[in-house]
C-alpha cells in the first residue's frame, strides 16, 4: 500500500494473481448508475462535512498478496470468520477504534460486487465463500470499532496478462483501458474518463450497500517510479505509456505531468461526490506518500529531500484540499525524527500547517512494520519511537488520530509495539 509497502512488496512478489474470478461486470448496472447521475464528471461538488471533528486512530488490513488476511486463498467460510474475529480482537486490544480494511486490492473484491471479480487473493476458483466486509462491519461494531474500506483505484492486476482474467473483468472487457508496467503490475489509465467513473462506481456501490463509516484511497496513483537498462546499459527510468491517451485527452495540456494530475484531481472529486451522493455522512479520504513536495518548509513544499508524490506519481493532494472534495487526509509518514532526508518532525509539521482551517481532517499514518525483526527497513532501537511520534502530534491543535501499517506487527508485538500502542489509548481500556 505504501511507498515501504512498494518495496516490500517489490520484494516478495513472486504471487501470481490467479486467472479464476466469477463476476461479471454489469452493464444494467452501469447503464442504471449513469441513468441515475451518479458517474457523471458534473456531479455537484460539496464542502467537506463537519463530522470527521473526532478522534480516530485505527490499523491497516492489506489483503494484497494476503498480507494481512486472509492468511491464504481459499479458506472456508468458518475458517475467514475467525481470522476476521482476530483482527477485531486485536484492534481492540491495542485500544484502537477504527480498522481500515483493503476490499480492493486490484480491480477485485473482498464483498459482494456487480462491478469487480471476486479477490484471487480470497478465493482462487472465484467462488465468495463469505462477504469479509459485511462480516467485518457487523463484528467490529459489537466491539464498537468503525470499519473504513480501502480501495486501491487504478491497480488493475499485480501480474500476468489482462487476458488471462475472467470473462466480464473490466480490465480484459477493455484491455485499452490498462497499461502494464515494468514492474509486471497493470495500471488502469486514469486519463481516460470511463476509468475514472469506474472507479467511482465502484466507490458508490460499496456506500450504497454496506455500513462503512468510510471509504479511503492509498497511496498508489501513477506508478512509482522505476528504473530498467536501456540499450546502452544505463539505468533510467521506465515511461509509464500512456502518450495515445495524452493525445486523446491532453489536448489542453502543454505538460503531460500537469495532465496526469489533472486526471487523478478529476477522479478524487468524483468519487467525493459519489460518497457523499450515496450517503453525505460515509467519510472520504486520501493516506497519500508523506511528502507531497520538497521545499524550504513552507508553500513550497516540506523540508525534505526525497520522493515527490506530486510530480514522481502526479498526486496533488494539496489540490484536493483546497478544492474541498477529501474529508481526511492521513500521509504516510513512516521516518524517524532523526532522519535527516525526510524528518518524521519536518513533515508532520508541513502537513499540520496545511491542513489547518482546511476544514480536512489530519490524521498521521505510522510505520508500526518498522518495529518487525524481519523487515527489511526495520528500526535498529525502535522502543518509544511510536509513542514519541503520537505525543509529538498531540501539540498539534488540529491533528486527530493515528493509523498503524502494518497489522503482523502488531499483532505478534514486534518489540513491544502493541504494548506501546495499547499504553498510549489505555484509557479506552479502562
Amino acid at each position: 500500500m505504501h511507498l515501504n509497502g512498494v518495496d516490500k512488496k517489490t520484494l516478495t512478489l513472486v504471487t501470481a494473481v490467479s486467472a479464476a474470478c466469477v463476476v461479471a461486470f454489469s452493464a444494467i448496472a452501469v447503464l442504471l448508475y449513469f441513468i441515475l447521475g451518479r458517474g457523471g464528471e458534473k456531479a455537484e461538488k460539496k464542502e467537506p462535512l463537519a463530522v470527521h471533528t473526532e478522534e480516530m486512530n485505527g490499523v491497516w488490513i492489506a489483503s494484497v498478496i494476503n498480507i494481512d488476511f486472509p492468511s491464504s486463498p481459499d479458506l472456508s467460510a468458518a475458517e475467514l470468520r475467525s481470522e476476521l474475529d482476530d483482527i477485531v480482537r486485536t484492534t481492540a486490544k491495542a485500544g484502537l477504534d477504527t480498522i481500515f480494511f483493503q476490499v480492493r486490492p486490484s480491480a477485485d473484491s473482498l464483498y459482494r460486487s456487480e462491478i469487480f471479480p471476486v479477490s484471487s487473493y480470497l478465493s482462487e476458483d472465484g467462488e465468495l465463500r463469505l462477504d469479509c466486509l459485511e462480516y467485518l462491519i457487523d463484528s467490529a461494531k459489537k466491539e464498537g470499532i468503525r470499519v473504513h474500506a480501502w480501495i486501491n483505484p487504478l491497480r488493475a492486476m499485480v501480474s500476468g496478462s489482462v487476458e488471462d482474467l475472467c470473462d466480464g473483468h473490466p480490465a480484459k472487457e477493455n484491455p485499452e483501458w490498462t497499461v502494464k508496467y515494468t514492474d509486471g503490475i497493470t495500471w488502469f489509465d486514469c486519463g481516460i474518463p470511463e476509468v475514472r467513473e469506474l472507479v467511482a462506481e465502484g466507490v458508490y456501490e460499496i456506500v450504497s450497500n454496506y455500513d462503512v463509516a468510510g471509504v479511503v484511497f492509498d497511496d498508489y496513483f501513477y506508478p512509482y517510479p522505476k528504473y530498467v537498462t536501456d540499450e546502452d546499459g544505463n539505468q533510467v527510468i521506465c515511461e509509464f505509456d500512456d502518450s495515445e491517451t495524452y493525445a486523446k485527452y491532453g489536448t489542453k495540456f502543454d505538460d503531460i505531468g500537469d495532465w496526469r494530475r489533472d486526471n487523478v484531481n478529476k477522479m478524487v472529486e468524483l468519487c467525493y461526490n459519489s460518497v457523499k451522493q450515496a450517503d453525505e455522512n460515509v467519510l472520504f479520504g486520501v493516506a497519500p506518500f508523506g511528502i507531497w513536495k520538497n521545499g524550504d518548509g513552507g508553500e513550497s513544499g516540506s523540508a525534505t529531500r526525497g520522493l515527490q508524490s506530486c510530480y514522481d506519481i502526479y498526486c496533488d493532494t494539496v489540490a484536493w484540499v483546497k478544492g474541498g472534495y477529501v474529508d481526511y487526509v492521513a500521509p504516510q509518514i513512516y521516518w524517524s525524527a532523526e532522519e535527516s532526508a525526510a524528518s518524521y518532525t519536518a513533515i508532520c509539521d508541513w502537513w499540520a500547517d496545511r491542513l489547518s482551517g482546511s476544514g480536512v481532517g489530519y490524521y498521521i499514518c505510522h510505520a508500526a512494520y518498522r518495529y518487525s525483526p524481519d523487515e527489511y527497513s526495520v528500526w535498529s532501537s525502535p522502543q518509544g519511537i511510536m509513542t514519541s511520534q503520537v505525543e509529538y502530534a498531540l501539540e498539534k491543535e488540529n491533528y486527530l488520530g493515528s493509523i498503524f501499517y502494518g497489522y503482523d506487527a502488531i499483532r505478534n508485538n514486534s518489540n513491544g509495539i502493541a504494548d506501546e500502542i495499547s499504553r498510549l489509548y489505555s484509557d479506552k481500556n479502562e
